[in-house]
């Protein structure tokens, strides 16, 4: 049962976590069906033109992968371009966080030098955590794969015995 506001959980989800809801083998065939059936295809895969070269190159390292793992369909693919745009960001803030370092002396008004924070930090803390996000929705962390782990068949013992 979900609580208000809590994600609902695909069919392979209850069954990767022991069927902990308890849903019958009829209500999880029934989910299943009807996730199939909305289920987008992935016919048509393409890596958006507007990404940079830091971008295209993750895009590569990754799009391939999350195909062979049926974790990307054509709707996904703008996902995985900003988290691949995000990821890029986040490479160029770092550069400059490397070349100038955390802390910059900054010259006021008066003349008077001051040191503060590389803005850099801050956004370069925004497309990690960014990047992070998508990573997870993907599938691309251990943890996020335990979360997406589909069973290879359902457990005897967590199936409803009434309906054989």
């Amino acid at each position: 049962m979900n609580v208000a506001g809590a994600p609902k959980k695909p069919a392979a989800a209850h069954l990767a976590n022991g069927n902990k809801s308890k849903l019958s083998k009829a209500q999880i065939e029934a989910m299943q069906e009807a996730e199939e059936a909305i289920k987008p295809a992935n016919d048509n895969i393409v890596r958006p033109t507007w990404l940079d070269a830091t971008g295209r190159k993750m895009w590569e390292a990754i799009a391939d992968e999350l195909y062979d793992l049926d974790l990307i369909t054509n709707v996904d693919t703008y996902a995985l371009a900003i988290a691949c745009d995000a990821y890029s960001k986040y490479v160029k803030a770092s550069a400059s966080i490397k070349k100038d370092g955390l802390v910059l002396e900054h010259k006021n008004s008066i003349g008077a030098v001051n040191k503060v924070a590389n803005p850099n930090v801050a956004i370069a803390q925004k497309y990690a955590t960014q990047f992070k996000s998508f990573c997870s929705e993907f599938g691309l962390s251990p943890a996020a794969r335990a979360r997406l782990a589909k069973p290879k068949e359902v457990n005897e013992d967590d199936e409803d015995d009434d309906l054989d």
